[in-house]
């Protein structure tokens, strides 16, 4: 709660919090805030050049689907109504976002409501994402996970079955399904699938091979299964994917 010292500090700061300049200082940290339409009001410097805005100015006012693409944009605002909706947190989600150079990655996300002045309505929600890269900001679900997901990125890993990752963890799969489902919100199968489409979309965008080759060297059994879980899991089949990273390159950041 606010004591009148806190709140008589803040009213000296004005409207323009401040320390919101301290978020732009964390290196690899995002944070937003979005009204109840899901349109942005603020975001660190990290997050506006991530998306691709030029500047603040550029992102105030502006929805998601004008920056980030469909196969994102889905998912983000579910989760956004969700926590508006409940008032309920979203703690170290772990989930894929889009990382430097415009490839899905592992990131770390968290969402919480945001209420007007006297607390009696939700008025729009704020978030921080962190990359899961070196496994250093992974909750601590995902943590215990973390020598296993590591292992999943190598050729030996992506042809691995549910049953020998288990083993390798030294649980049962019932255990090992739990501790994914805590960690990332779907199966082990799932998440070994998700990872191996992560892979293949890098390679969508950053190489010229084609998408039956592409689907072969990352363990799917043919194009047309490999096309069928890219559009189940990430809403858009693989060669508009291909087609979007490859406009976007041409055009700049979308």
């Amino acid at each position: 709660m606010t004591t009148d010292l806190q709140r008589q500090f803040f009213e000296q700061m004005g409207v323009r919090h401040q320390l919101q300049g301290l978020c732009d200082a964390l290196p690899d940290v995002f944070f937003f805030t979005k009204n109840r339409n899901g349109q942005m009001i603020w975001a660190n410097q990290h997050l506006i050049r991530r998306i691709g805005a030029v500047s603040e100015k550029e992102l105030i006012g502006a929805y998601d689907h004008e920056f980030l693409p469909t196969e994102v944009v889905e998912k983000y605002r579910a989760d956004d109504c969700y926590v508006m909706e409940t008032g309920e947190q979203i703690i170290n989600r772990v989930e894929v976002f889009y990382d430097e150079a415009k490839i899905l990655d592992w990131h770390v996300t968290s969402k919480m409501p945001v209420y007007n002045e006297d607390g009696s309505e939700i008025i729009g929600v704020a978030g921080v994402m962190r990359s899961c890269k070196g496994g250093e900001s992974w909750s601590v679900s995902a943590s215990e996970l973390h020598d296993l997901v590591g292992y999943l990125r190598t050729p030996d890993g992506a042809k691995a079955t549910v049953e020998e990752l288990a083993e390798r963890a030294q649980l049962s799969t019932r255990q090992l399904n739990r501790k994914f489902h805590a960690a990332f919100g779907m199966s082990a199968r799932d998440f070994k699938i998700r990872t191996r489409l992560n892979a293949a979309a890098a390679d969508l965008a950053s190489t010229d091979r084609s998408i039956c080759q592409i689907a072969l060297e990352h363990e799917f059994s043919d194009q047309s299964t490999f096309s069928r879980q890219f559009r189940k899991h990430l809403g858009i089949t693989p060669l508009e994917y291909r087609r979007n990273y490859q406009q976007g390159a041409a055009d700049g950041p979308v």
